[in-house]
């Protein structure tokens, strides 16, 4: 028989996405730290690690085609009541998570010069930025087990445990940089190289903390040979969920790095530029990500309770919350916040002077990227993941890549040029996702979904 429980009982939104908005935000600020830290010792510094971050940021991504299926999959099964389900999942999220972190580690540390070479870093920089390309892989590993550890700890709800980690990781990172980049205590100075190893310090100390907590919370029992050992129906539903949705991500992600070649050929303050207002519209899209994390794990538990009217309201809701606070957000950037962001990194004038003409543009950008980030999240924690990816790949490739390149390359808008594709794609696939949702196309995927998956003789 099939291990049964009463649900357990759903937190508000707002107890679910704050902390996830800490927890982003110490995530995020891994790579701001760094970038900040390096910008004290010269610009061509930052850009030694523009290209690092991106690789590690595509770890992240490559990660969730395991945890974004293991997060809405344990939270379904918690909806459903279905115990057994609940540990087979922990299970092998866990034991994909280490063959998988594992690989990429290798996989990154071998062709970190070829990636360089393939991103046109310019021959100055480069040998320092494979340098920290290949210490900063060593951390994929733990990193793969601590992203899998959250991810299971939010499908209980329990989204405040992931934030005092990365809390902590946070700040053994910021104090080991301090150390490696100015000498502190005897240590050598290593420039990029000691903030990729004051990274990779950060994971190692942290991933065994959120192991024991994600045991404690979860009253799961970790058998070994459980790890690896392949429930096929089980891993249809984790991959069925996360292959599509980190498939998305991974597309998004791989636009940007071929935008980024574009914008490494147009010199080393562009690229510096770019680097530095990626992290700028990354922080702006946390209120976004959090309340998109907090709505499918709302969602997910809704769905696999098949109380469908109650999931379409609760995304409506978010939606508009979201949509307010992005925008509020957003509008203060040309206004000050952007100059004061970019100056926390570099005194350039002509990064700073470079950054002030996409300063405007990020008011109609960001508020098109909420549609995107919280209605893809619940499409997936209900089911319907083919819409999405398809609608990325047309548009990241059909409208993103070829409109950016034209505007930069051919119209001499240069850096704007790149990041006026980017909003085009953005409100392009918003505009679709809205349109999914509010016509109700995907109850159809939802209720296929759990037939499949959950429905009880």
């Amino acid at each position: 028989m099939t291990a049964t429980m009463a649900p357990p009982p759903l937190p508000s939104l707002f107890h679910l996405s704050w902390p996830i908005f800490v927890d982003l935000g110490m995530h995020f600020a891994t790579i701001m730290i760094n970038t900040a830290m390096v910008g004290m010792i010269s610009v061509d510094a930052v850009a030694e690690l523009t290209v690092g971050n991106q690789v590690f940021d595509l770890g992240f991504i490559l990660f969730n085609f395991i945890n974004i299926g293991v997060a809405v999959v344990t939270a379904q099964a918690l909806g459903n009541g279905n115990l057994r389900m609940v540990r087979r999942v922990i299970h092998m999220g866990l034991g994909l998570n280490i063959i998988w972190g594992a690989a990429v580690c290798l996989a990154v540390f071998s062709c970190s010069g070829l990636i360089v070479e393939a991103m046109h870093v310019p021959p100055e920089i480069a040998g320092s930025s494979v340098n920290y390309m290949r210490i900063i892989s060593l951390c994929f590993l733990p990193e793969a087990a601590c992203l899998c550890c959250a991810q299971i700890l939010r499908g209980y709800g329990r989204t405040r445990d992931s934030m005092y980690i990365s809390m902590l990781m946070n700040l053994i990172t910021m104090c080991l940089n301090a150390v490696f980049l100015f000498g502190l205590f005897g240590a050598p100075r290593m420039g990029v190289e000691g903030v990729a190893l004051s990274t990779v310090i950060g994971r190692l100390a942290c991933v065994g903390i959120i192991f024991k907590l994600m045991l404690a919370r979860t009253r799961v029992r970790i058998v070994p040979r459980f790890l690896f050992s392949i429930k096929w129906r089980i891993l249809r539903q984790i991959f069925s969920v996360g292959l599509p949705g980190a498939g998305e991500n991974l597309s998004w992600h791989l636009q940007f790095m071929v935008m980024t070649a574009v914008v490494s050929s147009l010199g080393a303050v562009a690229l510096a530029t770019h680097g530095i207002y990626f992290q700028m519209e990354m922080l702006m899209t946390i209120w976004s990500i959090s309340i998109g994390t907090g709505t499918e794990i709302l969602v997910a538990h809704y769905a696999g309770a098949m109380r469908l009217k109650l999931a379409y309201r609760q995304l409506l809701r978010s939606v508009r919350i979201g949509f307010i606070i992005t925008l509020a957000i957003a509008a203060t950037v040309p206004l000050f916040t952007g100059r004061l962001f970019f100056s926390c990194f570099t005194d350039s004038p002509e990064v700073i002077a470079l950054a002030s003409h996409i300063f405007l543009l990020t008011v109609v950008m960001e508020p098109g990227n909420v549609l995107n980030i919280i209605i893809i999240n619940s499409l997936r924690a209900i089911g319907d993941t083919k819409f999405p990816v398809i609608m990325a790949v047309l548009s990241m490739w059909g409208v993103s890549v070829p409109l950016g390149s034209f505007l930069a390359l051919h119209c001499g808008l240069g850096l704007l040029g790149v990041w006026i594709g980017f909003c085009a794609d953005m409100w392009t696939r918003g505009l679709a996702m809205l349109i999914r949702w509010k016509t109700k196309a995907w109850v159809r995927h939802a209720v296929a979904y759990y037939r499949l998956n959950f429905k009880r003789a």
